[in-house]
């Protein structure tokens, strides 16, 4: 939907929340009893996490990370101890920046023995769950509810040229305050690649796949038993960290990151955006944004469907919101840039709008006349015909003509998720919100052209595109329409940010 268009597969179907309970909860321990060197012994898997109740959790907030805190740029401690809007997301911000940046990730191979959270703290390094599991206890001790907090033990699956790979693994599930489950990636990160940089070896797509989620209370199952053979207490006990560090980044490869430099925006409030993305590896189509999950889905949020002054009107007053009250706020700036981005790939202003200099001149949403040239014109034998593209006869049987004269002069974007329109699974289950629907204006709407028929939002044209049929053409708009967003979202940190 967006720049950065999915291929992390299914990775919102599961049920993070956790389905199956397991009662019996012992698992056999990874090491012997103090003073043997054979043997095991049984533990509940809980026992990895530590409650609020924890002293030396509380003493690691306090001293550590109030220290800590102290060294970010704007970052408050008195708003981490806070219960107002938004300190519970800041809090597991902090905390997992925190651990990025004072605990050192040391993978081993084979088996070896889980940490506590008291263990990592004192040995400062740790493998992906000792790291995962000191994540989710100060979470915790934060005061963050566990029922927001989820230990997941499973695979991380990728696809190479069709070859399926999978990496067992450990992350931390966090639901932020808006109500999503966030993924806190605790494998060492890589750094941002620039847009030019390729590498063939990397995933065509990825997934994370939970078979066990925890936390301080309940041990679930997430899989069914037919799925795998082994018992519960056999398959956790396997080796969780042979996920090598080089496959896992949590800085993924986009418009805000481009547009959000150190300069610009302090690092830490970089990464705090960027843990809105599910997941990454390095390229920025294995990359899914919370905003682009079907169960969230406004069209006016990705300027679909033609809703251009709407989704102006949601960016002026998120970035409104975020002016007020940047660091408590968050989250309103990142559904700002995402639907920022949109624009400038869904819609037609970077067709009709005015390019000087080689670059596309940014839309003025006070002014939305001022960066045309000319008014948009979609009748037959122009630039943008819409003779050749689809409609929705379902909602409107009007021909190429009649949706030429409705959409004359205005910018427009593809229709998506419409009834009985879907051109693939995502869109499939993806639902336009009711009162929308029963809108005057909404038949409108499918006069328009579809979404993947004139949308630039991937940088190498899909086969459904039909806009741009020269590939040279395709690839000049999207780097036209990319930096204008990335100069857009940079303007309107700079100007709303008020730390």
């Amino acid at each position: 939907m967006c720049f950065t268009f999915s291929k992390i597969s299914r990775s919102h179907n599961w049920n993070w929340d956790g389905e199956r309970i397991v009662h019996e909860s012992i698992v056999p321990s990874s090491r012997p009893p103090v003073g043997h060197s054979k043997g095991n012994y049984d533990i509940d898997v809980r026992e990895f996490l530590v409650s609020e109740r924890n002293v030396v959790m509380r003493r690691t907030l306090e001293n550590e990370i109030r220290k800590f805190i102290a060294k970010l740029p704007h970052a408050s401690w008195e708003f981490f101890r806070s219960r107002d809007p938004g300190s519970f997301d800041f809090r597991a911000n902090i905390i997992a920046e925190f651990v990025a940046k004072e605990i050192e990730y040391l993978p081993t191979n084979g088996l070896d023995p889980w940490q506590f959270p008291e263990e990592t703290l004192a040995l400062k390094s740790g493998d992906c769950e000792d790291r995962a599991l000191l994540i989710a206890s100060l979470l915790l001790a934060s005061g963050i509810s566990s029922f927001n907090v989820r230990v997941a033990l499973g695979k991380f699956r990728t696809w190479t040229q069709g070859k399926r790979h999978d990496f067992d693994h450990v992350w931390v599930m966090y639901k932020d305050e808006a109500g999503y489950w966030q993924a806190i990636e605790p494998a060492h990160a890589k750094k941002i690649q620039k847009r030019t940089e390729v590498k063939k070896d990397l995933p065509d797509k990825a997934e994370y796949v939970p078979y066990y989620l925890f936390n301080d209370v309940h041990l679930w199952q997430t899989q069914q038993p037919s799925v795998y053979k082994k018992k519960i207490s056999e398959d956790l006990k396997r080796d969780w960290s042979s996920l090598h560090p080089e496959f896992a980044g949590w800085v993924h490869k986009s418009v805000l990151n481009e547009a959000l430099s150190a300069d610009v925006c302090p690092p830490w409030v970089l990464n705090s955006l960027n843990r809105h993305f599910t997941s990454v590896l390095w390229q920025k189509n294995l990359t899914i944004d919370d905003v682009d999950l079907p169960g969230s889905y406004d069209p006016r949020d990705h300027f679909d469907n033609g809703y251009i002054a709407d989704g102006w009107d949601l960016v002026k007053d998120r970035l409104a919101q975020f002016e007020q009250a940047s660091l408590k706020n968050l989250n309103a700036f990142h559904l700002a840039a995402h639907a920022i981005a949109d624009f400038y790939a869904h819609t037609s202003y970077g067709h009709f709008g005015l390019v000087s200099n080689g670059d596309l001149q940014l839309f003025d949403p006070d002014q939305p006349d001022a960066g045309l040239p000319q008014k948009p014109e979609y009748s037959s034998g122009t630039s943008f015909d819409f003779q050749k593209f689809s409609r929705n006869a379902l909602l409107n049987k009007g021909t190429a003509a009649d949706a030429a004269q409705y959409w004359q002069g205005k910018i427009i974007s593809g229709r998506y998720a419409q009834k009985g329109d879907t051109h693939g699974v995502a869109e499939s289950i993806t639902f336009i919100p009711p009162d929308l629907l029963k809108k005057k204006d909404f038949p409108g709407r499918g006069l328009l052209p579809h979404h993947n028929e004139i949308a630039v939002d991937e940088d190498t044209r899909g086969k459904a595109h039909i806009l741009y049929s020269d590939n040279k053409i395709y690839a000049e708009q999207y780097r036209l329409r990319y930096d204008a967003a990335v100069r857009h979202i940079r303007d309107a940190f700079v100007k709303h940010w008020k730390p």
